[in-house]
């Protein structure tokens, strides 16, 4: 499993399991920063404006077998 995720998600303890949402998916930490960092909220996850969803950065916990949620911002 990729171990760094940023997606277009409204805010929450659970990353989205759906794939129209991703922004970035691999195991680069800097990468994974750069593209949350980068990205703007306010567009949902087919890009259309939306100011309920922002911009979430997840890793993987094997332990629970999910992505968990280490940021969110919505500007």
């Amino acid at each position: 499993m990729n171990q760094y995720k940023v997606d277009r998600a409204r805010e929450g303890y659970f990353a989205p399991v759906g794939m129209n949402s991703i922004l970035y998916v691999g195991d680069s930490m800097l990468e994974a920063m750069r593209v949350f960092n980068y990205a703007n909220g306010g567009k949902n996850a087919w890009n259309g404006e939306d100011s309920s969803y922002g911009v979430m950065l997840s890793i993987w916990s094997p332990e629970r077998r999910a992505y968990v949620v280490k940021r969110w911002k919505n500007k």
